[in-house]
């Protein structure tokens, strides 16, 4: 079979996943199958992807969070990862086996894929991946999803259908779009620093991929919705809520200087946000991306910090 005959077939594929019909507050098709396709995509493009072995990861649970979070006004159930982790494998997009490597026969005991080698080989292609992003966006989400997607994933138009014009519906259209970048931003800044927080250097992932850090903007996002990465730093949720109440920042060497004027604390002296004057921000070794100084700068201003 040639490539293009292949690429016929993947993409054939992906229009019939079958997903389940929401009952009760849940509307329309279950997400769950084409969410998961759409993050292992995402991962294969920003090469976390390098075999056809695949887990439920950091990189996949923090894709699969984001991007659920787009569709919760019609789907407001939690999305549980396991479910398309598993059923996809009885469509023949993967094989999937238990802890020990043997075939599972359920979601509960599912832990590891291996990707079908003509669809993997597939998604080693651009041009692919752009098609197969398009035909699954375009058939299993509605429009304001369409839109929130396409923006996610920087995908300019995407073949999604407009809103109809009017301000409402544009105001709408923006709202999407907005819950979009958001949900890049996101994945980015915490898969780019490698899920671990900036200010404590603890990195904690559990056995299904979930972690203890979110994606913090370091000038406000309600001042200049600025969702570039280098506006972004992954912090724990204490890290996260004290950063956002003006209790700590950094200089322009990237070192922390806490408001201690601004609050008072007990406990343990290495739990203690005081402790952490004068340190350098930790980054994981292998993280490349850094914040820009200059939304330090904006967020002392901000707070009244001296420096």
């Amino acid at each position: 079979m040639s490539a293009a005959e292949q690429s016929k077939k993947w993409l054939g594929k992906l229009t019939r996943l079958n997903p389940a019909t929401g009952r009760g507050e849940c509307r329309g098709k279950a997400p769950h199958k084409p969410l998961l396709l759409l993050c292992l995509i995402d991962m294969v493009e920003a090469g976390e992807f390098p075999s056809r072995a695949f887990t439920r990861s950091p990189g996949l649970m923090l894709r699969f969070r984001s991007y659920g979070a787009l569709v919760v006004d019609r789907w407001p159930n939690r999305l549980d990862l396991r479910l398309p982790f598993f059923h996809l494998s009885t469509q023949g997009f993967w094989e999937a086996f238990d802890a020990q490597m043997r075939p599972a026969g359920s979601p509960d005991i599912c832990a590891v894929c291996e990707m079908n080698s003509e669809l993997f080989d597939q998604l080693v292609d651009a041009g692919f991946r752009l098609k197969a992003r398009v035909v699954l966006i375009t058939k299993y989400f509605d429009v304001s999803e369409r839109i929130a997607l396409f923006e996610s994933l920087g995908i300019q138009g995407g073949g999604s259908s407009p809103l109809p014009s009017g301000r409402i519906m544009e105001e709408a259209e923006e709202a999407a779009k907005r819950k979009g970048r958001s949900a890049r931003f996101a994945v980015r800044v915490c898969s780019e620093y490698r899920y671990t927080c900036a200010l404590t250097g603890y990195r904690c992932v559990t056995g299904d991929g979930a972690t203890i850090v979110d994606a913090s903007h370091i000038e406000a996002w309600a001042d200049t919705q600025n969702d570039d990465p280098t506006n972004g730093l992954a912090l724990s949720k204490n890290a996260h809520w004290m950063f956002d109440a003006g209790l700590w920042s950094a200089d322009k060497d990237l070192r922390v200087i806490v408001n201690t004027h601004a609050f008072t604390e007990h406990g343990p002296e290495a739990f203690r946000l005081g402790s952490f004057a004068g340190r350098h921000l930790q980054f994981d070794p292998t993280a490349n991306l850094r914040p820009a100084g200059e939304m330090f700068r904006r967020h002392r201003q901000r707070y009244g910090f001296r420096v």
